[in-house]
This record gives structure tokens, sequence and C-alpha cells, in this order.
């Protein structure tokens, strides 16, 4: 049963950030394209996908080097690598749009959302992780 649930577990890991990847990069072609912004749907896949290696870092290294129940390594890492990735797609935005005042609108919404993402992934994360260890204290680190 336990691997199942594993498997469970990473698989829906797995689809959400997939879903994210592929619904997120529709949201910025279409915010981009209202807003005049030269990206092809092609640069808006691979910039989202990008982004989501400081998402990958962040997650991986607060999960992995946490060993008490303070935040503080997430936020710190979330404010160096998610940050910075999150800025790096909003600048790419912004220097692709022509009038100023709408690259600085798709810049922040980009770098919000792709933040706002990492913090859902966190908060979602230890929700199932509080009901694994509820089920299965032993197991749970």
């Amino acid at each position: 049963k336990q691997w199942y649930q594993r498997r469970v577990a990473i698989t829906a890991g797995i689809g959400t950030c997939f879903g994210y990847w592929i619904g997120a990069s529709l949201f910025f072609f279409g915010l981009a394209y209202f807003c005049d912004t030269n990206l092809s749907p092609i640069e808006v896949l691979s910039l989202c996908g990008y982004g989501l290696f400081g998402t990958l870092l962040c997650m991986g290294l607060s999960t992995l080097l946490i060993t008490s129940a303070s935040n503080l390594f997430f936020y710190a890492t979330w404010g160096v690598l998610g940050v910075s990735s999150a800025v790096r797609m909003g600048y790419v935005f912004l220097d692709r749009t022509a009038v100023r005042k709408q690259g600085l609108t798709v810049a922040v919404v980009v770098a919000s959302v792709h933040l706002l993402f990492i913090l859902y992934l966190k908060f979602v994360y230890h929700k199932t992780y509080e009901a694994a260890a509820k089920i299965n204290p032993i197991h749970v680190r």
C-alpha cells in the first residue's frame, strides 16, 4: 500500500508541475499577445520551463536540508533562487515588449505567478506531508 501511495504522490507532483508549465505558458503567451510582446509560443514554453529549474532547486534544497520546523531556509532559497528565476522571466518579457508600461505589467504578472506557484507547491506539499505523518508516523522522517 505504501508503494502505491508514493507512486500517486509522485504522479500528482509531476502532473502539477507539467500542468503549471503548459497552463502558465498559455496564460503568459496570451498576456504577451495582448500586450504586444514579441515572443513565440515556443519561447514562452522555454522560458517557463527554465524558470521551473529555480523552483526545483528551491523545493529540493528546502526539502532535503530542513531538519527543523523552521521555514527560514525555504524562504531564503525562495528569495534567492525563486526570485532570481522569476526576475529573469519577467525581464525577458519586459525587454521584448515595445511599450514599456505594458512590458512592466507583463513582467510583474509573470514574476508574481511564478513566485506564487512556488508558494503553492510549498504549502500543498506540507499539507500532504503532515497528513502522511498522521497516517503512518514511522515511515515519514
